[in-house]
């Protein structure tokens, strides 16, 4: 596991909440690989799909801020595994979502690149 991995991963787990608050598909598209699912039981029992979730993105979820208040990145191999504390001021439609979160992120690193593949989010506030 190379310091390197480490910073990289860093930087893009930011870059992706970043691309996900601006809008920006067309980096989302680059990020967000095929087969993503998201977890998040506070709002649904059931994972989001790659495709519910990149039109969460589109239209309906905002986010007005964000930041990573603690990151602990695990690199094995071509996988990692994110564990963070993640705060956020946003919303779905008109629902509140603002709140702290433990969220566990997985990555695979591929031809493209490093892409995210999975979510976990639990509330912790």
């Amino acid at each position: 596991m190379s310091d390197a991995d480490r910073e990289e991963l860093a930087h893009l787990e930011k870059e992706w909440m970043a691309a996900m608050q601006s809008r920006h598909m067309d980096r989302l598209e680059e990020l967000v690989a095929e087969g993503f699912r998201f977890t998040a039981i506070h709002l649904n029992p059931e994972p989001m799909t790659r495709e519910q979730w990149m039109g969460a993105a589109r239209q309906g979820y905002t986010i007005t801020s964000f930041a990573f208040e603690s990151m602990d990145i695990d690199v094995f191999g071509d996988t990692a595994v994110i564990h963070s504390q993640f705060s956020q001021v946003a919303s779905w439609d008109q629902n509140n979502l603002s709140n702290v979160f433990r969220l566990t992120d997985v990555w695979s690193r591929g031809a493209n690149g490093w892409q995210v593949v999975a979510r976990h989010s639990s509330i912790l506030g």
